[in-house]
């Protein structure tokens, strides 16, 4: 039997060492090749390869080499670069033949590359060796005497120009001198573009891109007290002005001044500076413009002539009379200037109770119920008609859904608190005034507006309006078993309208009446409303009535029915309505025209015949 089986070997120590041997006798021999390579590199006589000096290629040359190659270039090539600094048309130029280029130092920037520390110029060599590339720039002398008085020439050619435009205006003539900005250049900033450009020019040269190269450097100059060529345009808006007449403060009813109004062409001011030269002093003549109003003309001419008035008399309840005396106040002493617009809603309302105004008949529907602010449509009316007297302009204005009996037909003017207003427009050269006054006469209260305003060549206008589709009111019957038998009860509050239609016209005439023109203010649509008699039921249709007269009653006990076409006068006849002036604005008829009952008897002049209200329908 072999003594040594199943016995344990021992390891001998020291045998797990062997991999780092290996590894460090690796890593010795990697070192040492790194460090062969860069002393390769550091003792080679020669510039690495794909290395260039502005553009001129130097790989593995000597520097003797090298340097003969970049005088050679920069003394055949190099006048075949200009730079050029430039500044709002001005400009100076160098051509870089003129330049002190230090070939030496070019070269020996060229030749550091790879050899500026010797543990990384190994790795430069293989990897210029492998395509990598470096460029070094032409060097020149610190204040290179060519660049240094290109700077200077460019400094002063800038620092010559310099000098503001000076304008003013002299009578008719607007006198300006020439000047040039005074300029802000950041020359440290242009000096890092030139050297930049110009290393680019030789660049583009000696590479052998282009034959000739021009490098143009622009120059950024801060804002100055003025710029070479002015703003026309801002001359234009300091000194050109509308002429502004004198004008009326409606508050401090005091009276500003007026304006003369200047103008120019600003071509003609444009085309006469550039041909003038710097600190040449020329003049362009400018148009002088009289404003129409001047301060002692419209002091003189204030509100010194009626141009139109119209009266209406006011009826109704005392409601009614006391919106219509509110609304009126609230107009009087209204001033519009030239061009102001006056509306009737903005001034007389809001016709609220807050504002003042009372409950009296409006109109809802077509019919007549009361409503804050009832008769307010008077004043407005009254005033329209004053206006149709005159030449102002009407700007807005609607008629009533039913003709009014206060103001002929065609010359009434509805209004409500929102969508509907009357507006005109103070169309002349001077501030106009209203004026009313609601004042008793006799025994009737009457509305009086009159339009204050300079009338300067007379004029005033005529209202007209033709009426015509006259529908005189139909009558309608209503049950109603309160109603004595017998007998016809006419309706008390919503009394009958004519329809018709009105087209009004104002002539516009001169101060001797020659007329000027004709102009055409629309037609107006009033609807018709029907008189409305109340019967009782057991009567039947008052229209099946033989003769007029209800037939006898059944029972045998009631005495004989009163004759229909004599009611109790105490019941028939019915109460003057009131005139609401403000209608419900849900309510518009086909015509676009709104509501307002009559408030007195039909005028003489109205066209319309008065309504008997006893009248019995046959």
């Amino acid at each position: 039997m072999n003594v040594m089986e199943g016995q344990r070997v021992a390891k001998s120590k020291g045998g797990g060492k062997l991999p780092w041997i290996v590894a460090g006798t690796a890593s010795t021999a990697l070192l040492a090749a790194y460090i062969g390579v860069c002393v390769w590199a550091s003792g080679r006589d020669s510039i690495l390869p794909n290395v260039s000096v502005a553009g001129l290629d130097v790989s593995n040359m000597t520097v003797e080499q090298a340097q003969r190659a970049v005088e050679t270039a920069v003394t055949q090539q190099g006048g075949d670069v200009d730079l050029t600094l430039t500044y709002e048309g001005m400009s100076e130029t160098l051509n870089a033949g003129d330049l002190s280029v230090d070939s030496a130092q070019s070269v020996q920037n060229a030749w550091q590359v790879g050899r500026e520390n010797f543990f990384i110029g190994g790795p430069q060599l293989l990897g210029h060796m492998l395509g990598a590339s470096t460029q070094v720039p032409l060097a020149l002398p610190e204040e290179e005497p060519a660049m240094e008085q290109l700077f200077s020439a460019m400094e002063q050619t800038v620092a010559d120009r310099a000098g503001g435009n000076e304008y003013r205006l002299e009578g008719d003539q607007l006198v300006m001198t020439k000047g040039a900005a005074v300029a802000t250049v950041d020359w440290e900033k242009v000096r890092q573009d030139a050297a930049r450009s110009l290393q680019e020019g030789f660049e583009e040269r000696f590479s052998g891109t282009s034959s000739r190269v021009n490098k143009t450097v622009v120059l950024s100059a801060g804002r100055g007290e003025e710029i070479p060529e002015p703003d026309f345009d801002q001359i234009y808006a300091s000194l050109a002005v509308e002429p502004r007449d004198a004008q009326l403060d409606p508050e401090t009813m005091e009276v500003s001044d007026h304006v003369v109004g200047v103008d120019f062409d600003v071509q003609t001011l444009k085309t006469a500076y550039q041909k003038a030269q710097e600190g040449e002093t020329f003049s362009i003549p400018v148009t002088v413009l009289q404003p129409k109003v001047t301060r002692e003309d419209l002091e003189g001419k204030l509100f010194r002539d009626l141009l139109g008035e119209a009266t209406t008399t006011v009826t109704g309840t005392a409601a009614r009379k006391s919106n219509v005396k509110l609304a009126a106040a609230r107009c009087n002493g209204t001033i519009l200037l030239p061009g102001e617009e006056f509306s009737y809603n903005n001034t007389a309302g809001a016709f609220s109770v807050q504002n003042g105004y009372l409950p009296a008949p409006v109109y809802v529907a077509g019919r007549s119920e009361d409503g804050v602010g009832g008769g307010v449509c008077q004043p407005s009316s009254t005033i329209y008609y004053a206006v149709l007297h005159t030449t102002l302009e009407i700007v807005e204005r609607r008629n009533h859904q039913f003709a009014v009996s206060y103001m002929p037909a065609g010359m009434d003017a509805t209004v409500t608190g929102s969508s509907i207003d009357f507006r005109f427009k103070n169309n002349t050269d001077y501030p106009v005034k209203i004026v009313t006054s609601s004042y008793d006469s006799g025994k009737s209260r009457k509305l009086s507006v009159k339009i204050y305003g300079t009338n300067v060549d007379g004029r005033y206008g005529v209202p007209t309006s033709t009426v015509y589709d006259v529908v005189e009111p139909t009558t309608t019957y209503e049950p109603d078993p309160t109603v004595p038998r017998g007998s016809l009860v006419l309706e008390r509050e919503q009394n009958p309208y004519t329809g018709k239609k009105a087209h009004t016209y104002r002539t516009i005439c001169e101060a001797d009446g020659t007329v000027v023109e004709k102009q055409d203010m629309g037609v107006s649509k009033y609807k018709m409303r029907t008189r409305i008699y109340y019967y009782n039921p057991a009567d039947g249709d008052p229209t099946t009535w033989v003769g007029g007269k209800p037939p006898a009653p059944v029972d045998p006990g009631t005495t004989t029915p009163p004759d229909p076409g004599v009611t109790d006068p105490g019941t028939e006849t019915p109460n003057t309505p009131a005139d609401p002036g403000v209608t419900d604005p849900s309510v518009t008829d086909s015509s676009g025209g709104t509501a307002e009952p009559d408030t007195q008897p039909p005028r003489s002049d109205s066209g319309l015949n008065p309504i008997d209200p006893n009248a019995v329908p046959a």
